[in-house]
C-alpha cells in the first residue's frame, strides 16, 4: 500500500487506486450491514444508467492510463514525471484517471441501488481534491513550469 517516495515527485504515499478500493469496500460493506435502497428509477433504468456511468468512467480512466503507458510516463504518484501529457483524454481533463474513479463509484452505487455505495464518492473526492491533486499540481508546476501553467489554464481540472 505505502510506497517509497522519490524526492522529485508529488510525494503521495498512498496510491489513489488503494483509496478507491477502500471506498468501494466501505460502500459495499455499509450497503450490506445497513441497507439503504434507492427507489428513484425503475430497476432496469437504474441498472442501465449505473452500468453506463461505470463503463464511461472506466473507459475515460483507461484512456488516460493507456496514454501514460504508451508514452512511458510514470502512473504512480510517488514517482517523478518524465513528460507533460496533454493529448487524448488529457485534452478534456487534467485528471482523467481520477474522473474515472469518481464516476465508477456512483455508477456502481446506482446499479446496486445503494445510497451508501453512491456516497462512497465523497471520501474519494475529498482525498483527491484536497490531498492528491494539489500536490500533483504543485509538483507539475515545479517540474514543467510555464508549459504546465499554460496547459492548466487551457484544460479543466475535472471535466
Amino acid at each position: 500500500m505505502e510506497k517509497a517516495v522519490e524526492e522529485d515527485s508529488p510525494s503521495i504515499r498512498f496510491m489513489p487506486p488503494v483509496v478507491f478500493w477502500l471506498c468501494l469496500l466501505a460502500g459495499g460493506l455499509a450497503s450490506w450491514l445497513m441497507p439503504w435502497r434507492m427507489n428513484l428509477f425503475a430497476e432496469a433504468w437504474r441498472i442501465a444508467l449505473g452500468a453506463g456511468l461505470t463503463l464511461a468512467g472506466f473507459s475515460f480512466m483507461m484512456w488516460g492510463h493507456g496514454i501514460f503507458k504508451d508514452r512511458g510516463v510514470n502512473v504512480y504518484t510517488n514517482l517523478s514525471a518524465c513528460e507533460l501529457v496533454s493529448q487524448g483524454a488529457y485534452r478534456f481533463s487534467r485528471n482523467p484517471m481520477y474522473v474515472g474513479f469518481l464516476a465508477i463509484l456512483p455508477g456502481i452505487g446506482m446499479a446496486m441501488g445503494s445510497y451508501w455505495m453512491m456516497m462512497s464518492i465523497l471520501p474519494m473526492f475529498l482525498y483527491l481534491a484536497f490531498y492528491v491533486v494539489p500536490r500533483e499540481e504543485a509538483y507539475l508546476t515545479r517540474a514543467f513550469g510555464e508549459d504546465y501553467l499554460i496547459y492548466r489554464r487551457a484544460v479543466r481540472r475535472w471535466l
